[in-house]
């Protein structure tokens, strides 16, 4: 196989990819619009524990979707920076898109937007699950003080889902809106030429 046939079957693989990919970020969008208000409005009618849950499973979607939205973003960089150097002098689209940071505008808006969304979502799943801690504890009638054991452990477990979701998101936000070197701390990798 020679070398452009090569290079073109990867640009075309790594385009499916990023089609794969924007499937996959619309269908996490919609089980987290859609899925998440309907699993608690079941889990309201079910067993408290199942509410505990429901917080850990909206910090999966927010996990999901930064995964996915970096898994695009670094299949585009890969075109710019490996692929589009041996086809043209002139900047190809991945190039000529990292080069105008207005156009990225709209990709930081729409992580942000989803994360604003999914960390309200956490928010009150998890108000609603210590809510519903404390209601239990309120009806106890044994006087034992368990469910002050539950509440304190998911207290505790909330807040370093959100502290460890706020993390990984930040550390993470430059690739999953950008195609550009730096990287979220602002280190730069050593670059890599296409030969």
């Amino acid at each position: 196989m020679e070398t452009q046939d090569f290079v073109a079957r990867q640009f075309v693989t790594l385009r499916d990819e990023i089609k794969a990919t924007k499937a996959r970020l619309f269908t996490i969008v919609m089980v987290g619009l859609i899925a998440v208000p309907l699993l608690a409005h079941f889990a309201s009618k079910s067993e408290f524990l199942v509410w505990l849950l429901l917080p850990y499973s909206v910090l999966m979607l927010i996990i999901l979707f930064v995964t996915e939205q970096s898994t695009m973003m670094r299949a585009g960089r890969f075109i710019r920076e490996q692929i589009e150097p041996r086809i043209a002098p002139a900047p190809s689209w991945e190039a000529w898109i990292e080069s105008r940071p207005d156009l990225r505008l709209l990709d930081r808006y729409y992580v942000a937007c989803f994360m604003v969304i999914f960390f309200l979502y956490y928010f009150i799943t998890s108000g609603v699950s210590v809510d519903l801690i404390l209601r239990k504890e309120a009806a106890d009638m044994s006087g034992t003080g368990m469910y002050w054991y539950w509440f304190a452990g998911a207290l505790l477990a909330y807040a370093i889902g959100a502290i460890w979701a706020f993390f990984t998101l930040l550390h993470h936000w430059k690739e999953a809106v950008s195609t550009s070197n730096v990287g979220a701390l602002g280190s730069r990798p050593p670059a890599v030429t296409a030969g």
